[in-house]
Formats: structure tokens, C-alpha cells, sequence
């Protein structure tokens, strides 16, 4: 039976993400206690102690899904079904839907799932860099199905209105299927709010989560949305492998979107704050090139100057500042590293002295 390569980011995620004082590797907000998490969402604690430990809906609970199609235009709770976290969403849609006839388009560097397994399901990759712009022409142009991942991970690059004209335009023109990767739809920092690709019309797919944005991946909820009769094949092969999500995540997940307006103002704050801080030092980080500052989502994918190769700086960085960032190369993409903001405030800003120290008395 045909594997998946290593996935790259992996081993040093694991190996570093909790030792590391400034953990600027992992592309999530700082997590959050089960005791912060209750106060935060107002929970009452008898409310968890009468929680039943069945199984929950395979397609996961109505209350659940009806709380995410209320984050989106003229969704209905019957196309939704909830998976455990995004990566079992992403695996269950390309099985499901991908063969060796089929090209997939992606925007690259990418997130590796994206397109480790269409490459398992046979389906030819029609990757389109980003880092230069966005070519959406060759993106649909040279695809049958296109990802679009906004906000980019691990760029940080999210769609502007006139992007989405242009998104617009060529799927009217080709009529592609498209999956829109959301992972990041609670994370907007523009003048305009954030729109979903589920908004769009045509064939269209979308991935969603809550684990990252509010501080809370070990829930492990995540969701997928389109067309039901798709998503009754998904969810039959769901039954194979996870069956069911758990009811607490579930439970709690519900608990966080009911509360989101009350949450999101002070993570939103907390993400901005160290994007500002991280704009503002970024002259004295003397062996970065270049960056593009994110309008969305909790990552940025700086260029390194010259001759200096990603694994090898991380490695330094951890060393030297006990700052944990991604190299490049875990993402295929020689010359960058990837930068996360989900730190709180204060580890990030003490990163940050630490980083210009190191540069300032250290040539590499």
C-alpha cells in the first residue's frame, strides 16, 4: 500500500514546541487552560459533570452545526459534517473525491496535506507560487480542482476584494471545484470583514476549525462543508476510521462559537500587538530580507538574506534565543522560515530583545 512522504514540520514541532520559552514554531494562538477556557465561555461546571459520554452524532450535533452554518451565508445544518479537526477533513474530501485523472491546484509554498494526499489518491499537482503575486488565471486555468488556503499558511498572504473579483472570474470562466481552507476565518485584521469562499457560487467546499484561532487544538474539532451528497460519501468513510468526534470537544467547541464575539476582541488584540511588535523589529533582524506583514490568520513567512539556509538559522535561533520558528525547508521552500504570533505578548516581546541581541553580537 502506497504512504505518505514524512510529514516535514513534524518532527521539529514535536521535538521543540514544548521546551522552547518562545514558541514562535507552532501556527496557533497560545492554549488556553480547561480552567480558563470554563471562565471565559461562562461555563458552569455542573454543565460538564451531566455531559453524557456516548457517542455523538456520526454527522456531528445539530446544536454544533447549526452554531456554524450561523457563520455563514445560506448554509444549512445538513451541509455541514463535523470531523476531528480539519486534517481528517482535508484526508476524507481528496479520498473521496480525487483520482488519477484529476490536477490539483494550490498556491505553494503550502501547507504539506494539501497536497501529500492528492499526490497518495494518484491526482497530478499544478502547484502556482505565491510569494510573487497571485496568479489566479494559471491557478484554475490548469486545474480541475483548485485549493485556496486564505489565510495562506504559512505566508501569512490573505485575498483582497479584488482578488475575490478575480476568484470570481476565472472559476465562472473554467468551473472548477474549489476548496476553500479556512482555518484562519476568525482571524481578520482588515477594514473589510472576512469572506468565506462558501459564499462564492459554483462547485464549491470549504474546511473550517476553531482549534487554532482560540487557543484550543487538543479539542481536535473541525468541519467541512458543500454539497450533501458528497458529504454523505465523507461521512461513510468517517465511519471507518474516527467514526464520531468526542462529546466533550464537541460540547465545548459549541460553547466557544456561542461566545465568540465576547472572546475574539483580546485574541484579536493579543495577535496584533505581537504583529506590530514583530513590523517594528524587523529592521534590526538584520539577516531576514524581507516579509510580508499578515492581514489575517497567526503566521508570516520571512526571507532570509543570501546564504543562509533555514534549518540551519532555526537551529542558531533555538540555540542562542530559545526562540522556536520553522525552517523553510520544512515547507519545501528553501531561504524563509516561518514565524508564528500566537505567543502571549510578553514571551513574544522577550523574544524579540533576545533575537536583536543575538544579531547584533553574532555573525552566523
Amino acid at each position: 500500500m502506497k504512504l505518505p512522504r514524512e510529514f516535514l514540520i513534524e518532527d521539529r514541532l514535536e521535538k521543540f514546541r514544548n521546551i522552547t520559552t518562545c514558541n514562535l514554531g507552532e501556527s496557533g494562538l497560545q492554549n488556553f487552560t480547561l480552567g480558563e477556557l470554563i471562565t471565559l465561555c461562562n461555563i458552569q461546571i455542573e454543565e460538564l459533570f451531566s455531559l453524557s459520554l456516548k457517542d455523538s452524532p456520526n454527522n456531528g450535533s445539530l446544536p454544533l452545526r447549526k452554531e456554524i452554518s450561523s457563520l455563514y451565508n445560506s448554509i444549512d445544518p445538513e451541509s455541514i459534517l463535523i470531523t476531528t479537526g480539519t486534517s481528517e477533513a482535508l484526508y476524507l474530501f481528496f479520498k473521496t473525491i480525487l483520482n488519477n485523472e484529476t490536477r490539483v491546484g494550490y498556491f505553494s509554498p503550502a501547507f504539506q496535506a494539501l497536497y501529500e494526499i492528492p499526490l497518495l489518491c494518484g491526482a497530478s499537482l499544478s502547484p502556482v507560487e505565491i510569494l510573487n503575486g497571485k496568479n489566479f488565471e494559471s491557478l484554475f486555468k490548469n486545474s480541475d480542482l483548485v485549493i485556496l488556503n486564505h489565510p495562506h499558511n504559512p505566508t501569512g498572504i490573505s485575498f483582497s476584494p479584488e482578488d475575490w473579483k478575480e476568484i470570481d472570474y476565472w472559476n465562472q470562466k473554467y468551473d472548477r471545484t474549489i476548496l476553500f481552507d479556512e482555518h484562519y476565518q476568525f482571524l481578520n485584521y482588515t477594514d473589510f470583514p472576512f469572506q468565506s469562499g462558501m459564499n462564492r457560487k459554483g462547485k464549491i467546499f470549504a474546511t473550517g476549525s476553531i482549534t487554532k484561532s482560540f487557543g484550543v487544538t487538543g479539542l481536535r474539532i473541525g468541519w467541512i462543508i458543500g454539497d450533501p451528497n458528497i458529504l454523505k460519501k465523507i461521512r461513510s468513510y468517517k465511519d471507518y476510521i474516527t467514526h464520531t468526534v468526542n462529546p466533550i470537544s464537541e460540547y465545548l467547541a459549541l460553547q466557544i462559537l456561542k461566545k465568540k464575539d465576547q472572546i475574539l476582541p483580546a485574541i484579536i488584540s493579543r495577535v496584533r500587538n505581537n504583529i506590530e511588535t514583530f513590523d517594528f523589529v524587523f529592521k534590526d533582524l538584520k539577516r531576514l530580507e524581507s516579509y510580508s506583514k499578515p492581514l489575517g490568520g497567526l503566521v508570516c513567512f520571512p526571507k532570509l538574506k543570501n546564504g543562509i539556509t533555514s534549518e540551519f538559522y532555526a537551529d542558531e535561533l533555538k540555540k542562542n534565543c530559545d526562540i522556536f520558528v520553522l525552517p523553510g525547508l520544512n515547507f519545501e521552500r528553501e531561504g524563509y522560515i516561518r514565524v508564528g504570533f500566537g505567543e502571549s505578548n510578553e514571551n513574544f516581546k522577550n523574544g524579540m530583545f533576545r533575537w536583536i541581541e543575538w544579531e547584533k553580537k553574532n555573525e552566523l
